[in-house]
């Protein structure tokens, strides 16, 4: 679905939604200042950080604390107890993935609003495969999901900044990347094998001994 989503928006750019004073590469017509996203008072950050928070607690809340999520959450796990529990699987996964696909589209908004005014091919930049391993690290949590955009957004940002004052490859940032998923993937398997990673045993009461009866 990825790259149809991304062939239809080449097609669109490259065709109707084409602006022809654009002579490098295609591009669509620039959105006009009235309706482009400005900072937040006093920084250089856009509004569009605002709404990825509110829309953490929204997806927070809905599946955390419903019973929607908590059938979501079900038939993500285990797709065959799900069935057996009588949910409808092929419709909680049809609107999951609207409503990722919503989330999507909403990011793909501030990005263009708030940075580019304007959408061309250059634009898909792999954030979705980021957001997979925002995600994992996350635990799948919406609220850390904010914590750890942020790191691993500061870590793609550093590329540049690591190529031209320390001379390294502008691939850095994907290597780190890579280091913090393989990281947190072997620690599932660490996970129980050392004292350090079990759960302390709480010490049970002892048990009066039975009484003696004559």
């Amino acid at each position: 679905m990825n790259y149809i989503a991304i062939a239809i928006m080449n097609q669109l750019v490259g065709g109707p939604l084409q602006d022809p004073s654009e002579t490098i590469k295609a591009s669509s017509y620039p959105i006009p200042d009235l309706y482009r996203l400005s900072n937040l008072p006093g920084t250089r950050i856009h509004y569009g950080l605002l709404y990825g928070i509110g829309v953490c607690i929204v997806a927070y809340l809905l599946i955390q604390h419903t019973t929607f999520g908590f059938a979501a959450r079900t038939a993500g796990g285990n797709v065959k107890a799900a069935r057996v529990a009588g949910l409808p699987v092929g419709q909680l996964t049809v609107i999951i993935c609207f409503l990722a696909g919503s989330c999507a589209g909403l990011a793909g908004m501030a990005e263009i609003a708030a940075v580019h005014s304007r959408v061309n091919e250059s634009l898909v930049s792999g954030y979705g495969y980021t957001g997979i391993l925002v995600a994992f690290v996350a635990r799948y949590n919406p609220i850390a999901c904010t914590v750890v955009s942020i790191l691993l957004g500061g870590i793609i940002a550093s590329g540049g900044a690591l190529q031209r004052n320390l001379e390294m490859p502008d691939a850095t940032a994907l290597v780190f990347q890579g280091l913090v998923f393989l990281v947190i993937l072997y620690s599932d398997s660490l996970y129980g094998r050392f004292k350090v990673f079990k759960e302390p045993i709480a010490p049970t009461a002892p048990t009066a001994p039975p009484p003696v009866t004559a």
